[in-house]
């Protein structure tokens, strides 16, 4: 899980973090928490509560990819939620396609994860022409809605790390739903009381066995693979 934060850290927030030990940190882009004297101080704060690596996500979209990746990764970041490979209205696929890998080569440059993010609309209609281009990129993770896990999958061939939109305003039986099509992460911004209900929703599924343990260690086997390159 990928969980977000905004507002001051407090103890008892910490402490869900310490007892939980969610796989990720969603900052909103524009600020650190209110009360945190920088996004490092925050990150670092949660970091050493984790019993593993934390990934420490944002999302910056700027017109010098690379500089403003280089001052993510210098405030603790370890992954940029971008590109955007949607082709929404007025976008070209082969313009997006090339502002697409040229993204992924200035956000690798900086040292950190590069995430294509693609709508359900693109994904319907087809229009793969960015995404394939950024998994031609060798772009770390992909977000993606639920039903086009089988597509990005299967048909685009990504074996790569699925991470999924923002799932905080529907159920935890989404969540559940995702990771057992074949996504590895769910991303719950920035309601700690989801995150929990999402949290005991996977857990009771493994338990149960409707989320399968072995789809659930290649997850875990994919992300860590991640540590191989820029994860702390």
């Amino acid at each position: 899980m990928m969980v977000g934060l905004t507002g001051p850290l407090t103890p008892a927030i910490l402490d869900e973090w310490r007892q939980r030990q969610f796989g990720g940190l969603r900052l909103p882009a524009d600020e650190p928490a209110a009360g945190v004297a920088g996004a490092r101080a925050l990150i670092d704060s949660v970091r050493a509560v984790m019993a593993h690596p934390l990934l420490a996500a944002t999302q910056q979209e700027a017109p010098n990819i690379t500089a403003a990746a280089q001052r993510l990764q210098a405030e603790g970041f370890d992954i940029d939620l971008a590109p955007d490979a949607d082709v929404a209205a007025g976008r070209s696929p082969a313009s997006v396609a090339q502002n697409v890998t040229a993204a992924i080569a200035g956000i690798h440059a900086a040292g950190i994860y590069a995430v294509a993010s693609v709508s359900a609309n693109s994904l319907q209609a087809q229009q793969w022409l960015p995404l394939r281009a950024a998994i031609g990129a060798h772009v770390d993770m992909v977000m993606a809605p639920d039903l086009g896990v089988a597509a990005v999958r299967s048909q685009l061939g990504f074996k790569g790390v699925l991470i999924s939109e923002d799932l905080r305003s529907q159920t935890a039986d989404a969540a559940v739903r995702f990771l057992k099509d074949g996504g590895d992460m769910v991303l719950i911004s920035p309601d700690i009381a989801a995150a929990d209900d999402t949290y005991d929703a996977i857990h009771t599924a493994v338990l149960s066995g409707s989320y399968e343990r072995v789809k659930l260690d290649a997850s875990v086997q994919r992300l860590l693979s991640l540590g191989l390159r820029f994860m702390p």
